[in-house]
């Protein structure tokens, strides 16, 4: 085996032992401190009681809204269910929250809550952040054609020394797909859930960093009506692949609220794909996802998803 391969393997294994918990104690504890209960895996940890984003206080917190959606292997998530103000409701909308954001928190619970004014019925789910090293084969940048690796290959050393053969290793390439997986089947769980209340599903929303994985799930699953991102943080793989996923997912109708006037390159980017459908709206500068802009949000969304837009 050469140095280069013993290397690679080796990394590979510190990153298995690393994200589930098993080789060093977590950042800050005392080394004379018991270690933490080793964590389960990505799919088996992320949306149970004992996530990172809270979800058994935010189910006590909002005890009538509170759904534990049932996903893969006994694993299950919190959702929050957020009723039309009075029936008929105009059809069911799901909310991804920002990453690391839980049902309720930031920009989800305020547009969701401005929504079910606007006679939606919304459900909300949280996004968990990923562990760092999914998180560094998601942020790393496409080398451009015809172009040396080279400077990617040194940008990404310079951030992390051990990382560019661990993020080349096919160990972390599943964990990746694991995350993305459980995002997914999330989606699909809260979908189900509209549909067993008699919702019938309007649009799924994603809003920063949410917005990919709305993407994955229109591509991958189908059925979504209507596609909105809220100030869309796309993944470098996932913004370059953007259009053939839009049109793989066949949507009649997407949205993009945006606080930037560079997302016209993408709106031209994607008609000369021929990705059809596609609106963008601005909504000024700033931070679109903060609480505060929940109403204005909600009345662009509303607006466009009337019957007469369609």
């Amino acid at each position: 085996m050469s140095q280069g391969s013993c290397r690679r393997s080796v990394c590979g294994w510190l990153v298995i032992a690393l994200l589930t918990g098993g080789l060093l104690p977590a950042h800050g504890q005392d080394k004379d401190e018991p270690p933490e209960p080793a964590q389960a895996s990505v799919g088996k940890a992320r949306g149970s009681v004992e996530s990172g984003l809270g979800e058994q206080k935010l189910s006590q917190r909002f005890p009538d809204s509170a759904l534990w959606l049932d996903l893969e292997d006994g694993d299950r998530t919190l959702a929050l269910l957020w009723p039309e103000r009075a029936a008929p409701a105009r059809g069911g909308l799901i909310i991804l929250a920002d990453e690391g954001g839980n049902a309720e928190s930031g920009l989800t619970g305020a547009l969701a809550r401005e929504l079910a004014r606007r006679n939606f019925a919304v459900l909300t789910l949280g996004l968990e952040a990923p562990p760092l090293a999914i998180e560094q084969v998601l942020e790393r940048p496409i080398a451009m054609p015809g172009l040396s690796p080279e400077p990617v290959e040194k940008a990404l050393e310079a951030t992390d020394p051990a990382t560019i053969d661990v993020m080349a290793s096919e160990a972390v390439g599943e964990l990746e797909a694991a995350y993305r997986s459980r995002i997914r089947a999330q989606l699909v769980a809260g979908v189900a859930a509209l549909e067993k209340r008699d919702y019938k599903l309007t649009s799924v929303v994603g809003l920063g960093r949410g917005s990919n994985h709305v993407v994955l799930y229109a591509a991958e699953m189908g059925g979504s009506p209507a596609l909105v991102w809220v100030a869309p943080k796309l993944y470098p793989n996932d913004s370059k692949k953007l259009a053939g996923a839009l049109k793989k997912a066949s949507v009649p109708r997407i949205l993009e609220l945006s606080s930037s006037d560079e997302r016209e390159q993408l709106k031209a980017g994607l008609k000369r794909a021929g990705v059809e459908g596609f609106s963008l709206q601005f909504m000024g500068s700033g931070d679109l996802l903060l609480p505060r802009n929940g109403k204005a949000l909600a009345g662009r969304i509303s607006a466009w998803l009337r019957p007469k837009a369609l």
